[in-house]
């Protein structure tokens, strides 16, 4: 082979290798920079996210409407949604009626028409299952039938839970559909429905005023905690390692209770002392269903690993596992 011919290939393979160098470093480069604009993001829409919160907290303490609209009106801003609704609970009949809201668009709420259990439409079956529900526009079996004038892509279905009864369920109606942050979006709306329930129970709400607690949210205040297993107190959340979700206060008793027992049977006399310290309107029934609610959501955040375990006549206890 002529010499000239041999070195051309040797440059010609040599160029080659050095451009896919120069490829693969532009590609790992491009990588990188795509990387950290997401993780950029993210952060942007963490602290605009934790800005809304300490606004929207102070709409629902400075403003003189009604909680149904301060709870429309602040969950709107924390979420940046186009319209939240409030549907109430009718306790006659078990249906849902619009009452409040807060919206962009012109809604006119009386012409919404309730849903009823029958119906088996959304708010019913967040109402019944007592847990928070997102879904994409064309997901409409279940929507009531006014949803078709709304103009959305996605909405979160919230229950509103006082006690063991459910009292109402907000409809938070998005632009866009929900494809990052849903945690902290959950749990910055936990925030708002839990200030809502501490108001209409006449709860004081003197530990949503400083904004300290809104900067804090990050830190994790686990000072009930079994290998993996974190009740943030302040917010009422039941965390497992990387995961968490959100309880009604009575859930937060019994949990909180069980922790405190380390493993050992929490009776259900202990239980109903718990929810019922005057003695007074002791449900048994009422008791069961928010036990089952409560292992359901353990369940949930744990992937089925069962933490919550009966022993037959006597009670609960929380099985020790490890993280």
């Amino acid at each position: 082979m002529n010499l000239e011919i041999l070195i051309l290939i040797v440059c010609l393979g040599a160029s080659t290798l050095l451009l896919l160098i120069a490829l693969f470093l532009t590609i790992k480069k491009n990588k990188q920079v795509i990387i950290e604009k997401v993780i950029l993001e993210d952060k942007i829409l963490k602290y605009s996210a934790s800005d809304r919160v300490i606004d929207s907290i102070e709409i629902f303490l400075s403003k003189n409407e009604n909680t149904n609209i301060k709870l429309c009106e602040s969950i709107r801003l924390i979420t940046n949604a186009k319209s939240v609704i409030y549907s109430e609970m009718n306790k006659s009949d078990g249906s849902f009626k619009p009452v409040a809201k807060s919206s962009s668009n012109d809604i006119e709420l009386d012409t919404l028409e309730a849903e009823y259990v029958d119906d088996r439409s959304l708010a019913v079956i967040t109402g019944i299952e007592g847990t928070s529900k997102i879904m994409l526009n064309e997901e409409n079996d279940i929507f009531p039938k006014w949803f078709k004038d709304i103009d959305f892509e996605s909405i979160i279905s919230v229950p509103i839970i006082e006690g063991f009864e459910t009292i109402g369920c907000i409809y938070i109606f998005l632009e866009n559909k929900m494809e990052r942050n849903i945690d902290e979006f959950l749990k910055n709306i936990w925030i708002i429905t839990n200030l809502f329930i501490k108001t209409k129970r006449r709860i004081p709400v003197s530990n949503f005023e400083s904004k300290e607690f809104v900067k804090n949210i990050d830190i994790e205040q686990t000072d009930k905690n079994i290998k993996g297993l974190s009740l943030d107190e302040n917010l009422e959340l039941l965390k497992f390692n990387n995961k968490e979700i959100s309880l009604s206060n009575s859930e937060y008793l019994i949990m909180k209770k069980l922790v405190d027992k380390n493993g050992e049977v929490l009776p259900y006399e202990e239980i109903e002392n718990v929810l019922w310290p005057n003695k007074i309107g002791i449900n048994k029934s009422a008791m069961r269903l928010h036990i089952h609610r409560l292992r359901d959501k353990s369940n949930n955040v744990s992937e089925n690993q069962n933490l919550i375990k009966t022993v037959r006549g006597k009670g609960i206890f929380l099985e020790i596992i490890s993280a």
